[in-house]
């Protein structure tokens, strides 16, 4: 049933009492995979009472299970990885894994566009941070070349490492992310490419691999793949 909002935003909305059919732009089932017929409440109740609700530890010490481990191998292999890492949430994924990656010494080129996730983890870094326009590969390639040749500020020694940051389908605009050229350029001058895919595994490709299967981009040429099971690939999962 379709709702009418008060126009003086009072907060009050009626019924209308039509009905229509329309494309779900309000949440992240935007595939409509949370209608599917398949019913895992069955599976979801055996585990629990098998595995309990909680590991009551954090992962590094007595919290990680066989489930697990079984879905981060069950990643990895989907992905094309050699292994996988699954973290409790998205956000975090990126804001706190990113300053493991990259310290001080290290040089982050980050898409101008890029989640606020990336933002903030590249932020916390260390690292020094640049942006390249959006989705543009010769913008990144004059950001490399001018890092390559000019090296850390001040002393002008070598960066420790490069790495690009950028989205598979940009969540705040709808992009792709033209993969095939980014990852041409990163490997030319060898630097590392990290990819978040939080809204397109599941969504893009033939077989739902994101938009590195779209663009028809080798998963070695990928360093690292962020993805979510909070979008698309929680309904498939």
């Amino acid at each position: 049933m379709l709702r009418d909002f008060d126009p003086a935003h009072e907060g009050r909305m009626q019924l209308t009492g039509e009905s229509m059919l329309a494309l779900n732009l309000s949440s992240y089932n935007y595939l409509g995979f949370a209608e599917s017929e398949l019913d895992l409440r069955d599976d979801v109740i055996r585990t629990l009472r098998q595995s309990g609700a909680s590991a009551c530890s954090s992962r590094s010490e007595l919290g990680t299970c066989s489930e697990h481990l079984e879905l981060e191998a069950l990643v990895a292999d989907f992905i094309g990885k050699e292994a996988a890492m699954v973290i409790g949430m998205g956000f975090a994924s990126n804001s706190a894994v990113l300053p493991a990656l990259v310290n001080a010494g290290d040089l982050v080129l980050s898409d101008e566009l890029n989640h606020r996730s990336i933002v903030d983890g590249a932020r916390l870094s260390q690292a020094t941070v640049r942006v390249f326009r959006h989705n543009c590969a010769r913008s990144l390639q004059r950001e490399l070349r001018m890092a390559i040749a000019r090296g850390q500020p001040r002393t002008r020694r070598p960066w420790r490492k490069i790495v690009v940051l950028t989205e598979g389908l940009f969540s705040m605009e709808g992009a792709i992310c033209n993969l095939a050229a980014i990852s041409a350029v990163c490997k030319r001058y060898r630097a590392y490419l990290y990819v978040d895919e939080a809204h397109s595994i599941g969504a893009l490709g033939r077989t739902g691999r994101g938009v590195r299967e779209h663009c028809g981009v080798e998963a070695e040429d990928v360093d690292v793949f962020m993805g979510t099971f909070t979008k698309v690939s929680m309904y498939l999962s």
